[in-house]
C-alpha cells in the first residue's frame, strides 16, 4: 500500500507531551513496583547496619565535598532548593490539568508514608523524630538519619512518575539524585542518610502505586494518528483494541481511502511492562527470553523481519505496511487488518478447513526452524481471503530448538480447544501431526507452556487442562508423559530455596558458635575496598578455567565463546549442583562444534577430572611437604590472641566428617534408598561401557603435552584464584592467614561441595569455609562473615554476568 504524508496535519501536533497517559486511563498494579518496593526495604536493611552513621564512606565524600566547598558551595544551596521547586512544580502541573485530581490523592498518600518512614526508621537509629521533622524545614546541619526532606520529595516525584511522559520522568529523577546529593554537601545529612531517604521515598511510592495502581503509559488513538502520520501513514480514524500484551498496544486504523490496518505500538512510556513484565517470564519459564536490551526500534524491526521471512519462506501471514520510531520516540508497526482473530470466530464460523489451515501454517513455520513463541487466540487470524495466518511474531525465535516447536504446538492445540472444543480439536491436531507427532506434545500440555489470557480462558472452560490431556493420551494411544519441566521458578522452588538457607545459616552458626549479632557487627567492620577487589579478581577465575576447557579437547575452539561458556556455567550452577551443571552445557557446548555426544561428554569428563586432580594434588602437597594447614596458628595482623581464643575446636572438623559417613550409614540401613543405589550400578555400568566405546579418539587429549599442561596449568589458576580471593574476603574483616592454608580449605570445601546433590554446594559450602577458616584461628564471627563475603563474590554475584554470556551463547549458537 502506498503511504503520503497528511497535509492538513498541525505541523506542531504532538510536538510537546507531558502525560504518559490520557487522564482516564485504567490504572493497574505494576510488576516493576513490586521490585521497587522489595529493592527499598532490602536498602533499608542493609543501610541500618550501619545506622545512624557516620561510616567511613560518609566521612570520606563529607571530606571531598569540604574540599569542593568554594567551588560549590552556592551550587548546593541552589540544588536543594530547585528540589523543593521541582517537587511543587509537578504538584501545580497536577492542579491544573483537567482529569488529574486523583493524581493529588496519590501524592498526598505518598508523602505521608514516607515522612512516617522516615521518622520512624530513623527514630530506631536513634534519631529523634523532632530532629526528624527539623530536618524537613532546615537546610543545614546537623545531619539527620534519615533526610525527611529528601525522602519526602523522593516519593511525590516518584508516584508522578508513571503519569509524567519520559523527558519529564528522566528529569525528575536527576533532580532528586542531585538534591540527595546537595543535602549531603549543606550537612544536613550523611551519604548514608540520603540514601536512606531515596529508599524511604522509593518504597513510599512504589506502595501507594500498589494500593492505587498506576497508568501504563498507553497511547491515546490521538496520538497515535499523530505517529502514523510520522511514518507516512495517513489515517482518518484510530480506534484502541481491547487487548494490551506486554507493553504492545493494538489499535486498527482506517486509512483515506478506506482501508483497515492493524497497527501495534511500542510506546515510550510503557516500558514497565515491555522489559519486567518479559523479565519475568523468562526467569519463571524455560524457554521464554527477556527483551532486556532490546530497544522499542529493535523490537518492532525484530517482528517485521521474523513476518517478511516468514512470508518469504510462504507462511501465511499479515502483509507489512510501515515499520518504524516516530517522532516522540513510540515504535509502530503497521500491517493489513485481519478480518478476525481465531478467538473471535467461534465454534461455528472457524470450520475444520481453517483448523487445518491454522495447523499447516504454524507447522509451515517450524519448517524453516522458527518457533513463533506466543500462539494464542489473538495470534491465529483470518486474512480476507479466508485463510488461516500468522500475527504477533515479536517472540519468534530462528533455529528454534525442538522443546520450543513443541510448545507452540500445544499452544496451537488448547488455543483450537478453546475455540471448538477438545474433540474437534485433538482431530485436527491427530490430522496434521499424526499420533506420533501429537505424543510429542504431551509432554508440554501443561499451563506453564501456556501464556496468561490462554491460562485464564482454560479455567474459565467446561473442561480442563488434565480433560483435554487424557483426550490426547486416548488419541494417541500411547501412556501418558511426564511433563516437561518448563517452569524455572514456583512458589515451591522458592520456599525450598528459602528453606536451604534458613537451614544452612542454623547449621553454619551453630557450628561456628557465633550469632545474628556478631556476624552483623563483624560485617559492619569490613573494609569495602577489599571486597571490591576480591569482586573484580573474582571473573578471572573462569578466565583460568578457560584455559582448561580448551585444553581438554582436541576440537580447535576460539577462546571468547570458551570464556562465555565458563560464565554461563556459574549461571545454571545456581539450579544445578556445580558438577552437572559443568558438564551439561560443555557438552551442548561441544556438539554444536560437530562433536559426537559421546565424545563430548568424554571431553567434559577429561575436564572435570582434570580439575580434581589438581585438587587433590593441592591437598596431597600441602599436607605432606610441611606448609601452613589446619595444624598452623594463624598468621594475623590484628589481635591474634582473641582469634586463638576463638578458634574452633578440631572436633568441629570432626562432627563435617561424622555428617558424611551418617550419611552413608543411613543410605545403606535403609532400604529403599539402599534399593534406588543398587538400581543405579547396571546403569552406571552400561553408561561407563559406552563412554568407552566413544572415548578413544578423545582420550588422545591427554598424549599432547600441550593439551595437558593447558588442562593442568587452567584448574591449578582458578583454584590459586580462588585462593586470592578468599585471602582479599578474609583481609577485609582484618585478618589474614597463611596462603596454603586457604588454598587448602577452598581446595577440600570445593571437593566436598563438588559432590553434594545441592545447587552450587548451597548452605554446604558456607559451612564448610566456615569450619575450616575456625580450624585455623579465625574468629567465629569474622569466619561466618568470610565465608559470606566470599561465596557472595564467586557465586552468588556471577551469575549476573552470567547470564548475559548464557544469552550471548544462545544468539551465536553455541548452545
Amino acid at each position: 500500500m502506498a503511504v503520503r504524508r497528511d497535509p492538513s496535519r498541525p505541523p506542531t501536533a504532538g510536538l510537546v507531551r507531558l502525560w504518559s497517559s490520557a487522564a482516564d486511563a485504567p490504572r493497574l498494579r505494576r510488576p516493576t513496583d513490586v521490585l521497587l518496593l522489595a529493592a527499598s526495604v532490602l536498602t533499608l536493611g542493609l543501610l541500618a547496619l550501619a545506622a545512624p552513621g557516620p561510616t567511613d564512606a560518609d566521612r570520606a565524600l563529607d571530606t571531598l565535598l569540604a574540599h569542593l566547598e568554594p567551588l560549590l558551595g552556592r551550587v548546593w544551596s541552589l540544588a536543594y532548593a530547585f528540589l523543593a521547586l521541582w517537587a511543587a512544580a509537578v504538584v501545580l502541573l497536577t492542579v491544573v490539568s483537567r482529569g488529574r485530581r486523583g493524581l493529588l490523592v496519590d501524592q498526598a498518600t505518598a508523602a505521608a508514608l514516607a515522612l512516617g518512614a522516615a521518622l520512624g526508621t530513623g527514630a530506631l537509629a536513634g534519631t529523634a523524630p523532632a530532629d526528624g521533622l527539623d530536618g524537613l524545614l532546615r537546610s543545614g546541619p546537623p545531619a539527620v538519619y534519615v533526610a525527611t526532606r529528601v525522602a519526602v520529595i523522593t516519593a511525590v516525584v516518584v508516584t508522578a512518575s508513571p503519569h509524567l511522559a519520559r523527558p519529564w520522568r528522566y528529569t525528575g529523577r536527576f533532580v532528586v539524585g542531585v538534591g540527595a546529593l546537595a543535602a549531603i554537601g549543606l550537612g544536613a545529612t550523611h551519604l548514608i542518610g540520603a540514601g536512606a531517604a531515596i529508599a524511604v521515598g522509593v518504597g513510599a511510592a512504589a506502595l501507594t502505586h500498589l494500593a492505587l495502581g498506576s497508568p501504563q503509559g498507553r497511547l491515546t488513538p490521538d496520538q497515535v494518528r499523530v505517529a502514523l502520520a510520522d511514518l507516512g501513514v495517513v489515517t482518518t480514524q484510530v480506534t484502541a483494541a481491547p487487548r494490551e500484551v506486554g507493553g504492545r498496544t493494538l489499535l486498527v486504523a482506517r486509512t483515506d481511502r478506506g482501508a483497515d490496518l492493524r497497527v501495534e505500538v511500542f510506546g515510550r512510556d510503557a516500558w514497565d511492562s515491555q522489559v519486567v513484565g518479559s523479565l519475568w517470564t523468562a526467569l519463571t519459564r524455560r524457554g521464554e527470553r527477556p527483551h532486556l536490551g532490546s530497544s522499542r526500534r529493535t523490537r518492532v524491526e525484530h517482528e517485521a523481519l521474523m513476518t517478511l521471512m516468514a512470508a518469504r519462506s510462504g507462511v501465511p501471514v499479515l502483509d507489512v505496511i510501515a515499520v518504524g520510531l516516530a517522532a516522540q520516540g513510540d515504535a509502530l508497526l503497521v500491517t493489513s487488518a485481519p478480518s478476525a482473530s481465531l478467538d473471535e470466530l467461534g465454534a461455528a464460523r472457524a470450520d475444520d478447513d481453517l483448523l487445518s489451515g491454522a495447523w499447516r501454517t504454524v507447522l509451515a513455520l517450524h519448517g524453516v526452524g522458527t518457533a513463533h513463541g506466543r500462539i494464542d487466540g489473538r495470534s491465529v487470524v483470518v486474512r480476507a481471503d479466508g485463510t488461516a495466518a500468522l500475527t504477533d511474531l515479536d517472540s519468534a525465535v530462528l533455529n528454534a530448538e525442538e522443546g520450543e516447536l513443541h510448545t507452540d504446538r500445544a499452544r496451537l492445540l488448547v488455543t483450537t480447544a478453546l475455540v471448538v472444543g477438545p474433540e474437534r480439536a485433538l482431530h485436527a491436531a491427530v490430522a496434521a501431526v499424526g499420533a506420533d507427532g501429537l505424543a510429542q506434545v504431551l509432554p508440554y500440555l501443561q499451563p506453564a507452556a501456556l501464556g496468561r489470557e490462554t491460562r485464564g480462558a482454560v479455567r474459565a472452560a467446561e473442561w480442563s487442562l488434565e480433560d483435554l490431556r487424557s483426550a490426547a493420551v486416548v488419541a494417541t494411544g500411547v501412556q501418558a508423559p511426564p511433563l516437561e519441566r518448563l517452569r524455572r521458578v514456583t512458589p515451591r522452588s522458592i520456599g525450598t530455596l528459602a528453606l536451604v538457607g534458613l537451614i544452612a545459616y542454623l547449621v553454619v552458626t551453630l557450628l561456628a558458635g557465633a550469632d545474628l549479632a556478631s556476624v552483623a557487627e563483624a560485617l559492619r567492620s569490613a573494609d569495602p575496598a577489599w571486597l571490591v577487589a576480591a569482586l573484580l579478581l573474582s571473573p578471572f577465575i573462569q578466565a583460568s578455567l578457560a584455559v582448561s576447557t580448551m585444553g581438554s579437547t582436541t576440537a580447535r575452539l576460539r577462546y571468547v565463546p570458551v570464556l562465555m561458556l565458563q560464565y554461563a556455567i556459574g549461571f545454571l550452577a545456581l539450579v544445578l549442583p556445580a558438577t552437572a551443571a559443568r558438564l551439561a552445557l560443555e557438552v551442548r557446548f561441544f556438539q554444536r562444534f560437530g562433536i559426537a555426544a559421546g565424545t563430548a561428554l568424554t571431553f567434559g569428563v577429561i575436564d572435570s577430572v582434570s580439575g580434581f586432580t589438581v585438587q587433590v594434588a593441592l591437598v596431597l602437597l600441602i599436607l605432606v611437604s610441611g606448609l601452613p594447614g589446619f595444624t598452623s596458628s594463624l598468621g594475623t595482623g590484628s589481635d591474634t590472641s582473641s582469634g586463638t581464643s576463638e578458634a574452633a575446636d578440631p572436633s568441629l572438623v570432626a562432627v563435617l566428617v561424622a555428617l558424611v559417613l551418617l550419611g552413608a550409614v543411613v543410605t545403606v540401613a535403609v532400604p529403599r534408598l539402599r534399593r534406588g543405589l543398587v538400581g543405579q550400578v547396571p546403569r552406571v555400568r552400561a553408561a561407563l561401557a559406552e563412554q568407552a566405546r566413544s572415548a578413544h579418539s578423545a582420550l588422545g587429549v591427554l598424549r599432547k603435552p600441550a593439551k595437558l599442561g593447558a588442562m593442568l596449568g587452567g584448574n591449578l589458576g582458578a583454584q590459586l584464584l580462588q585462593a586470592a580471593v578468599l585471602a582479599l574476603c578474609l583481609h577485609a574483616f582484618g585478618q589474614t592467614a597463611h596462603f596454603s592454608q586457604l588454598v587448602l580449605i577452598n581446595t577440600a570445601v570445593s571437593l566436598f561441595a563438588g559432590v553434594m546433590p545441592v545447587p552450587g554446594g548451597m548452605g554446604v559450602a558456607e559451612a564448610g569455609f566456615t569450619l575450616g577458616l575456625q580450624a585455623i584461628g579465625v574468629p567465629s564471627a569474622i569466619a561466618v562473615s568470610t565465608a559470606i563475603t566470599f561465596r557472595l563474590v564467586t557465586f552468588y554475584l556471577p551469575p549476573i554476568w552470567g547470564s548475559a554470556a548464557m544469552r550471548w551463547l544462545r544468539r551465536h549458537e553455541y548452545v
